[in-house]
Parts: structure tokens; sequence; C-alpha cells
């Protein structure tokens, strides 16, 4: 009798043992897939939701379809970057009868002088949208939400989004003339450079706190690299509205062309050729003045010095291409590639 009621027990208290390790187990993987996704939770605070100091909601009015919306991630100060994009690759009038537009994003400043500089170029530009929030690295993310709700709002006919920081010359003639006319359109769609096992890093400028992404060594999303990034009219307000679902992350990249996407069924993110889009590491110029409409490049980082250069060359090549209807530019189309 004793040896069958020890027997029980035993059993018993194996079975108690188990149910904890497993209750253990399923608590620690819930913890586990909290942490890790805790960008999923959903947040009732909008990150931008149209605090405008300028604004001019005539940009794209008047027009069925505006072919490409050039948007511009600009600081405050940067007057001549943005005279460089407005008189080359954001001009209204080079590649008609394409619509083109531009628009520079910017942030409030704290300087009274320079805000009277931005006044004067937004009377005679009228292209500047500044909101009403600290020009700052780390407000990058917002300044990247307002410009998705200033497209949802004041251009959603748009076909293609251009989203350029302001250090890079933008090969126009190539995307309406070759990427544009060969039909590669996709309406949740976004072409860049991307990275598909990002690192987190913990230490330094990009330094993210443990109790962001905890325990992960990589981001679990792939996110494009933000200084080209093409997207797809038809994403744009799936974008802007899945902000009001994923947490503020400071790290721009991260955050609008990985964590936003990474909400959104349906979307895909799809990649240039390599040697496509040329890094500051890669001597672009050199590109250019070495294989003229044969170099395959379709956007070059500059600096200030070498713009006019790298502009007069990338006009010389499409004006070459127009004159003489070579299809050498057909053979360096910007290939894009599923990887999601």
């Amino acid at each position: 009798m004793c040896t069958q009621i020890i027997y029980k027990n035993t059993r018993f208290i194996k079975y108690v043992i188990v149910v904890s390790i497993l209750c253990f187990v399923c608590l620690q993987c819930w913890d586990t897939f909290v942490q890790k996704y805790n960008h999923r939770k959903k947040h009732n605070n909008p990150i931008f939701s149209g605090g405008y100091l300028l604004n001019n909601d005539n940009i794209c009015s008047g027009i069925s379809q505006i072919t490409a919306l050039v948007v511009v991630h600009t600081a405050t100060y940067h007057f001549q970057r943005r005279d460089n994009i407005r008189n080359t690759y954001g001009s209204r009038d080079l590649f008609l009868p394409a619509e083109v537009r531009v628009v520079f994003l910017l942030g409030k400043v704290t300087n009274p002088k320079t805000q009277e500089d931005i006044n004067r170029e937004f009377n005679k530009h009228g292209d500047i949208v500044q909101g009403d929030f600290i020009d700052s690295y780390h407000n990058l993310t917002i300044k990247g939400v307002m410009g998705l709700h200033w497209v949802s709002t004041y251009c959603p006919h748009v076909k293609y989004v251009v989203k350029l920081d302001d250090d890079v010359v933008f090969d126009m003639w190539k995307f309406l003339y070759v990427f544009n006319a060969n039909n590669l359109y996709a309406s949740k769609t976004l072409y860049c450079d991307a990275s598909f096992h990002g690192i987190i890093r913990r230490n330094g400028k990009w330094a993210i706190p443990n109790y962001i992404f905890k325990g992960l060594k990589h981001y679990p999303f792939p996110h494009c690299y933000g200084f080209v990034v093409i997207i797809s009219g038809g994403v744009i307000y799936d974008l802007y509205r899945a902000s009001f679902r994923v947490p503020f992350f400071w790290i721009d990249d991260v955050y609008l062309f990985g964590m936003l996407p990474y909400e959104i069924k349906g979307i895909s993110i799809q990649l240039f050729r390599k040697d496509m889009i040329l890094k500051p590491k890669f001597n672009g110029l050199k590109c250019l003045q070495e294989k003229g409409e044969k170099c395959p490049v379709l956007a070059v980082t500059y600096s200030d010095k070498t713009f006019n250069d790298i502009w007069k060359l990338i006009k010389y090549r499409n004006l070459i291409f127009t004159k003489t209807g070579s299809t050498s530019a057909i053979t360096v189309l910007p290939r894009v590639q599923h990887r999601v």
C-alpha cells in the first residue's frame, strides 16, 4: 500500500515538475516574443499629424497624375543644395511631358535669421514643407513620417515617390525613360539598396538600448538604406497609417523603410543592381567620366565641390542617348530582384 502511495506521489511530483517546466518555457518564449517584436505594439499617439509651419498645398494640384515626386530630406541650412536640385533633376520643365515635382522637408530652427532665410526661400520657390518639430538628427523619423502625411494629403495621385537625401544626384532621365518606361511599376513596392540582416548596434553613434529588440543582434526584418528609395505611390498612405501602430524609433531608415513596411500585408522590397546606386566609397564621378552612357549609375552621392561636374556628365550622356538612339542604356536597366 505504501509502495503504491509513494509511486503515485512520485508520478504526481514528476507531473508537477514537467508542467512547471513547460509553463516556465512558455513564459520565457512569450517574454522573448514580446521583447523582440515590441515594435508591433499599437500606440495611440501619432508621430506626426499635420503640424506645419510652412506648407504649399498646391504643389501637385492641377495635374491628373504626377509621374515622380522627389521628396528630399534636407538640413535647414543647406540652401545651396536645394537650389542645385531645383535647377537639375527637380526641375518641372526639364523632363516634360513627364510631370516631375520636388518638395523639401525641414523641421524648425532656433536661429531667427535662418528662419527668415527659409521664409524667403519658401516665398520664392513654394517647395518647402516645414514641420513643427526641431530639425535634428534624432528627429529624422518625424521628418519622414511628415513626408508620408504630406504626400497622402496633398499629392495622393503620384505614381512614384523618389525619396532622397540632399547630397544625392539623381539621373531623372534614366528613371523616367528606362525604369518607368519599362513597366516595372508595382503598387506595393519599395525599390532600394537594402539590408536584410542589419546589425543592431549597442554602442557608438547608432547605439540602441538593450530593452529595444531585446536579445537580438540583427533586425528581424529587412530595411532600405534611405539615401535613395523609390516608393510606389499606392503604398504611401498605408505606410503613414502604419506609423499609428508602430511606436517611434529614432533611426529613420530602419523605422520608415523597415518597421513600417513590416506592418503592411503584401508589400515587397526589391533591390537595384548593386552597381546601379553608388555609395560614397565608390567614385561615381570617375565612372561617369570613363564610361559615359555605359556607366550604370542611377544616383550618386556627392560633395559640394563635385555636384556640377557630376550633373554635367549625367546630362551629357542623356543628350547622347537622345541624339543617337543608342540602346546601351537599356543594357544597364536598374533591374530589381524580389527579396521579400
